[in-house]
């Protein structure tokens, strides 16, 4: 195993979380504000090399009928540049609520969503990955008992 990068992609920010060796946990890394195309890559390279990413997991914005809308193409679009300048496999997972679910966070911390964007985002991409990891386990354990 090794470590998987989330991505929750927006035109003004991304934010980013990663997952720990043991593909367990997601952390947060950070948001990325404003950042030209060329600096996206480059810190999305960064993190591989640095990290040994094995797969990036990217948010996929569908809508509560599982269908794309506007931003979800955008992050096809973002996706289909990316794939030409990496070589690990990039997933795009449904994140259906994880921004209601960020901002249902702020709140309960007692902070107002509304001035708190860049948090939300960064929340967002740890909840996305989180939900992703979560999943590649019930997977993993459900294949493992079909063959007891």
């Amino acid at each position: 195993m090794g470590c998987v990068l989330g991505l929750d992609y927006g035109r003004r920010r991304i934010g980013v979380a990663i997952s720990d060796d043991l593909e367990l946990t997601a952390q947060p890394v950070g948001t990325w504000n404003n950042l030209k195309w060329k600096q996206v890559v480059d810190r999305i390279r960064t993190l591989i090399e640095d990290k040994g990413i094995e797969r990036v997991v990217v948010g996929f914005p569908l809508n509560l009928h599982g269908q794309k809308g506007p931003s979800a193409l955008e992050v096809e679009r973002f996706v289909d540049k990316l794939k030409q300048h990496v070589s690990i496999p990039i997933i795009l997972w449904d994140e259906r609520f994880t921004s209601v679910q960020s901002k249902r966070t702020l709140r309960m911390l007692h902070q107002k969503p509304s001035q708190k964007k860049e948090k939300i985002d960064l929340i967002a991409s740890i909840l996305l990955l989180q939900n992703y990891l979560d999943h590649q386990k019930e997977v993993t354990m459900r294949d493992q008992g079909e063959g007891n």
